[in-house]
């Protein structure tokens, strides 16, 4: 009986342990979104682990996903701006769409990509790669939203060659999880890996993105304007870790800027799944910092682990732990491996974690956000 115990109670550990990552998705099941538009496929990338997706390593085989494609009524014919639309974690919602519909009254063309669909059987995509046995929906405690960097990248250079889209006024926003996509798809490094060669997006606006990981060579940026949007109190992705990524850009001159809203949490700009506020029980390391490690002590774990980051001052107090301490955290970690998740960090210091995180619609904090968002746009499309 104490074995039966002991195993749901450590299931139980390795599952919340992987649902820190997610933006609204423990409360909906995987759905196809069928909104309004023109549906317009575009290869990419199956689901790719972090680590591979850091490393570069390009699978086999390609998947097609697709997007959907809406014009204002009252467009031209040609040359009309475009703004790709990349959902968070459970997929398109609420929040995309009050985005969508935004842009579409500036008279701006929206691509609402979805990156979730064309990969909900991620775990068999997988399994050329790594034996994942567990996993929540689409994986995304396994990629982390890596992904939408990939589909950003092929949405830009579709809609580059469209033949009514101004392939100069092409921007980004991203929700969440899209909003790593939307931010780190600006890093030379990973364009140089993933992009197009001489494509870029002409704006791009993260809308509370990850930020709490720092990538090697992420300072090093494209030009491209970048408006970070962020609530005060959200603990999926703190505020003060875009602060802080945002003071590193523009030491290096570049035209990024944040914006905090006071009293305001995570998915602040519609009513999630028509709720109002969503109180999430569970694990959640969301004020943990992480950073990319390639030097992870790989004789004490799993031979095909598939961690690359690791909480700051990770190698730091490896060099100075006891074997007992190293025990203990590496055999969280191997347990993990054992029952079948495939998570990439490695964290030895659990101050920073809570055990419940909140989302939260702002009506003050959405018309606000509506309002910058715009007013970006219209001044880098130069809109009359």
């Amino acid at each position: 009986m104490k074995k039966i115990l002991t195993s749901i109670l450590v299931t139980f550990f390795l599952f919340v342990i992987s649902t820190n990552v997610l933006s609204r998705e423990e409360e909906w099941k995987p759905k196809e979104w069928k909104g309004e538009g023109t549906r317009i496929e575009f290869p990419s990338m199956p689901t790719l682990t972090i680590r591979d997706f850091l490393q570069g390593k390009i699978p086999e085989r390609r998947i097609t996903i697709w997007g959907t494609l809406n014009f204002p009524a009252n467009a031209p014919d040609k040359n009309v701006p475009a703004v790709v639309i990349m959902h968070g974690g459970s997929g398109i919602d609420a929040v995309e769409e009050h985005w969508m519909n935004v842009f579409n009254s500036m008279g701006l063309a929206t691509f609402m990509v979805d990156s979730n669909w064309a990969r909900r059987k991620c775990k068999k995509q997988l399994k050329q790669t790594i034996k994942l046995k567990k996993s929540i929906p689409y994986c995304n405690e396994v990629h982390r939203g890596m992904n939408r960097i990939i589909d950003g990248y092929g949405a830009l250079e579709l809609l580059s060659n469209h033949p009514r889209i101004d392939p100069k006024r092409i921007g980004c926003l991203g929700i969440s999880l899209g909003a790593r996509g939307c931010l780190h798809l600006n890093v030379k490094r990973f364009q140089k890996m993933w992009g197009t060669p001489g494509l870029e997006f002409a704006a791009s606006v993260p809308m509370y993105p990850s930020c709490s990981v720092r990538f090697k060579e992420d300072d090093d940026i494209t030009d491209t304007p970048i408006r970070i949007h962020i609530g005060e109190l959200d603990t999926y992705y703190p505020a003060d870790s875009c602060v802080d990524y945002v003071e590193r850009l523009r030491a290096k001159g570049k035209d990024v800027q944040v914006k905090v809203y006071p009293g305001t949490h995570h998915s602040f700009e519609a009513k999630t799944g028509g709720k109002k506020s969503m109180k999430i029980s569970g694990h959640n390391d969301g004020r943990c910092y992480y950073e990319e490690n390639t030097s992870l002590p790989v004789e004490e774990m799993a031979p095909d682990d598939v961690a690359i980051i690791t909480q700051i001052g990770f190698n730091e107090w490896y060099a100075s732990a006891t074997e007992k301490e190293k025990k203990k955290i590496f055999k969280r970690v191997k347990m993990r491996h054992k029952m079948g998740w495939r998570i990439p960090q490695v964290w030895h210091d659990r101050n920073c974690i809570s055990k419940s995180t909140k989302l939260e619609y702002n009506k003050d904090a959405s018309e606000e956000a509506t309002k910058l968002v715009k007013d970006f746009f219209t001044t880098i499309f130069k809109l009359q």
